[in-house]
Formats: C-alpha cells, structure tokens, sequence
C-alpha cells in the first residue's frame, strides 16, 4: 500500500500525510526543509505541524531562538487507532439507545466489560420506589465491585427505595453496609436449590427497565426498557418469590 494512502487510513489529511512523511526523513528539521520536502506551502504548513504535535505524532524543541521539530515512532499511529476504537466501544451503549429509540418497540442498550456493566447496577438508584432482583450472588458481585455495591445500597436506603430479592443461599456473598439496613426497606428470600442455581442476575427496575448481567466468564450486559417485558417478568419473580424461603434476621 503506498505510504500516503496508509497513513490517510489513519486519519490524516493529504497535507498531514505530506509532512510526516517528510519528517520521517529529515529527522531533526526546522520549517523550510519540511516545506520543501512534502511540498506543502511554508505560510500554511503551520496549521498541519500543531495537529501533528497534538497528536503525538511529531514532537517540538526550541533550539537557539528557532523551532526544531521531530517525527515520532509511527507506533503512536496505532495507539491512536486503539484509542479511537476505544472511544467508539465506550459510546456504543449510547448509540445503541438512540438507534433503538421508538416509541412502538422497546430500547435495547447492550454492555461489555466490566466499567460498561455497572451501568446497569447503577439503575437502582434511579428508581421510584422499588427494585427486585434475581441476584446471582459472587458472579455479579465480581463484576460490579464491593465499593460500587455500597455506594448504591446507601443511596438505596437514602431514598427509600424497597428491594425485594431472590437469592442462591450457597452463592451468596456479603459486603460491607449490606447488612445496615432496615427490614421495611429490604426482603429476601433463598431460591429453592434443589431447582438448580443460577450465574446471571436479573433486576427488575421500577423505571420500566430489565437489567440482565452475565457471569465474569462472559462479562456483558444488557438492558431492555419496555413495559411489556418488565409486566412480564415482574409476574415470573412474583411467582418464584412465593416458592422461594424467606431469609432469617441477619441473613442476606
């Protein structure tokens, strides 16, 4: 592939191409060699030098009262491309939501990772007055992390909201706060085991949304808001709450 085409795949415009090409082969250089050798105009070549050193891709000294500048390993071309890439991964749930958005059908948002997937955790405290959980225990504990955990059951309890959750006894594991709480705002109960056990978590916000997460093995997520679906499996909790054990005091 030609080395203009390359470096354009990278974003660069044709005049920035020119001029990291040019310091490329000088090395070391002040204004005038770099305009005659990329054959850009020196009374314009400015412009594209400060977006090249703001980009990391050409470095600037200042040698005896004149601006000496030096091009930089193009290995900086590819971390700009990962972080670019990064960027885009990081705004896809965003994006998701606005190609979903319709009135007709529901709002799909999908995570991946861990920071993406804590996302959905933090709906807890957007609700109104009640949020329910079919709760997998140390799966999504790993994944959320103890500290964000806390943070969400103290604000959880400083703005009243009720959780009723269903829970794996022999997954089970505690945090810190998550016993410093009041009985009116908090019921859980043991799923029957002997139906088998669970890895994913699902929360059923009272914000319309179902938030489904997934074991640290796959670490993703996703979050559907639709009154249909959150009807529907607010009537499947309700039905595997009845079959599920209360919790003693002190536990859960």
């Amino acid at each position: 592939m030609d080395k203009d085409v390359l470096l354009k795949s990278f974003g660069l415009t044709d005049k920035e191409a020119s001029v990291y090409l040019a310091l490329l082969e000088l090395g070391s250089s002040t204004i005038k060699p770099i305009a005659l050798k990329s054959g850009v105009v020196r009374s314009s070549i400015y412009t594209f030098i400060d977006h090249l050193v703001d980009l990391g891709l050409i470095d600037q000294v200042k040698l005896r009262g004149r601006m000496h500048y030096k091009a930089l390993s193009p290995n900086k071309l590819v971390r700009i491309q990962k972080q670019r890439l990064e960027d885009v991964e990081n705004a896809l749930p965003i994006l998701l939501g606005m190609f979903n958005k319709s009135d007709k059908k529901p709002k799909i948002s999908y995570y991946e990772g861990v920071e993406q997937i804590k996302n959905i955790a933090l709906e807890e405290i957007a609700c109104y007055k009640e949020v329910k959980y079919i709760w997998s225990g140390s799966n999504s504990l790993a994944l959320i992390g103890s500290k964000l955990m806390e943070y969400i059951e103290k604000t959880r309890f400083e703005k009243q909201i009720k959780l009723k959750s269903i829970r794996c006894k022999s997954e089970d594991m505690p945090f810190l706060g998550s016993y410093q709480d009041s009985a009116k705002l908090k019921e859980i109960r043991w799923f029957p085991e002997s139906l088998g056990t669970f890895n994913i978590s699902i929360g059923l916000y009272d914000t319309q949304k179902v938030g489904f997460i997934s074991s640290q093995e796959e670490e993703f997520g996703v979050m559907i808001e639709s009154k249909e679906i959150y009807n529907a499996m607010k009537m499947l909790f309700e039905a595997l709450w009845l079959q599920s054990e209360p919790a003693k005091e002190g536990e859960g």
